[in-house]
């Protein structure tokens, strides 16, 4: 009746003290960092009620509570050189934070090293060869039973020692995309869009193709296609494009947005709009927004989206000019595609046009360069002629020095640093 109160003492006090420090340690956060060291000490304790109540104490019950206080006392020693290196010494010296798996695995490893050890040292006539033989046949058939959960296992240690992603990281796996949140034993969680969970075996993210976004930074390109009219010229759909990506939240200033023409197509001109994000996770709402302001941008440009059609231009007969009247001029335009008044239009006719810094000239430019009258334009029976008006840092056409010329279509008139470029639709 005795060696029963006994035992059932060494029990209780036992299972007393494994629920008193289940409760601490998730109050305290350093007692949770000692939990296993912390469950020996209640099974040397519980050992030590039992032979205190019991009436002769076994010998080999005596040895065993010795072997555990010498195992509590290197587990704890072991536990503070784990918790040095892996939470002091690696991420402050080295700039090192290995992930919580490692860690523990690590751990556990030493600890059955330990465990062996003071074992055999505790019980010197003790035979651990047929135990370790033992153990070596229970871990084969366990292996072959547990062979899948065994994979995902070893899976995610390869995955935690080479760190292909991490948490937070924004991965793709096959159809699958979203945050890493969490990396276990056996899984990995990854966060989508709609907020769902998808729980991934670490196996298949070792034999499958992994697409880190966030690697070796989170910056992402961005590409958005836009067909627009051929009878606008791509400089202007170039420079409304490049106007559409500025103070969208989300887009980058650098490296600065590009826009690349990549091909003709029977309705279209295809433009591709290239805009570097900080988030691929933002990239749906970044896009809408973009897309939101291209279509109000080129819509105020007058620049038509086409549909995918095909019409039918038949065009109109040309009015007999009679003797002695000159024919009148075609529709043109003088387009300020670069400097300060960018995007402006002046409209071209039969009546003379002059450009400069003065108010009152046709088209009025804030260009430093400019005179205050600096050139002007108007219609000859030739064409439309440009005639520079003795500005002081004078007018180029297509990279040459010029004093007048007559102007054809899409010429580059350069004063100073300003663009313009001459736009004449067909007679």
């Amino acid at each position: 009746m005795q060696n029963f109160l006994a035992l059932f003492g060494g029990v209780a006090a036992f299972a007393l003290l494994v629920v008193g420090i289940a409760a601490l340690t998730r109050r305290i956060f350093l007692l949770r960092q000692v939990a296993f060291p912390l469950v020996v000490a209640a099974a040397a304790a519980g050992f030590q009620v039992y032979l205190l109540v019991v009436a002769r104490p076994d010998p080999s019950a005596v040895s065993l509570r010795n072997w555990l206080l010498a195992f509590l006392l290197i587990a704890v020693v072991l536990r503070l050189l784990g918790l040095y290196v892996f939470d002091v010494h690696l991420p402050a010296r080295r700039g090192l934070r290995l992930p919580t798996m490692l860690p523990a695995v690590t751990m556990l490893v030493v600890y059955a090293i330990a465990a062996f050890v003071t074992l055999r040292a505790s019980f010197p006539k003790l035979d651990i060869a047929p135990l370790l033989a033992t153990s070596a046949v229970t871990s084969l058939v366990l292996g072959l039973a547990l062979q899948p959960i065994l994979a995902n296992f070893f899976a995610g240690l390869v995955i935690s020692a080479e760190r292909p992603f991490r948490i937070n990281d924004w991965i793709r796996l096959g159809e699958h995309e979203g945050r890493v949140v969490a990396i276990n034993w056996r899984t990995t969680h990854l966060r989508t869009r709609d907020n769902d969970d998808i729980v991934i075996p670490n196996s298949r993210l070792a034999d499958e193709r992994i697409l880190n976004y966030y690697y070796p930074h989170a910056m992402h390109l961005l590409r958005i296609v836009v067909g627009a009219h051929y009878d606008a010229p791509p400089y202007r759909v170039r420079r409304t494009l490049l106007e559409c990506a500025h103070g969208i939240k989300g887009v980058l200033d650098k490296p600065a947005p590009e826009v690349y023409l990549l091909d003709f197509q029977d309705s279209a001109i295809l433009y591709e709009l290239r805009i570097w994000i900080d988030d691929v996770a933002s990239s749906p709402r970044i896009s809408s927004d973009v897309r939101y302001r291209i279509w109000e941008e080129l819509r105020r440009a007058g620049i038509e989206i086409p549909y995918p059609m095909r019409t039918l231009n038949i065009a109109p007969r040309r009015r007999a000019v009679a003797e002695g009247e000159s024919e009148g001029p075609p529709p043109a335009r003088l387009f300020v595609a670069e400097g300060p008044d960018r995007g402006k239009v002046l409209p071209l006719g039969a009546e003379p046009r002059t450009v400069g810094r003065s108010r009152s000239c046709s088209l009025s430019l804030a260009e430093a360069n400019a005179s205050k009258e600096h050139l002007k334009l108007e219609w000859t029976s030739e064409g439309f002629r440009l005639t520079d008006l003795g500005s002081s840092f004078g007018t180029r056409i297509n990279g040459a020095e010029t004093k007048s010329a007559l102007l054809s279509p899409f010429d580059r008139i350069a004063i100073g640093e300003t663009l313009l470029i001459f736009e004449a639709d067909h007679a």
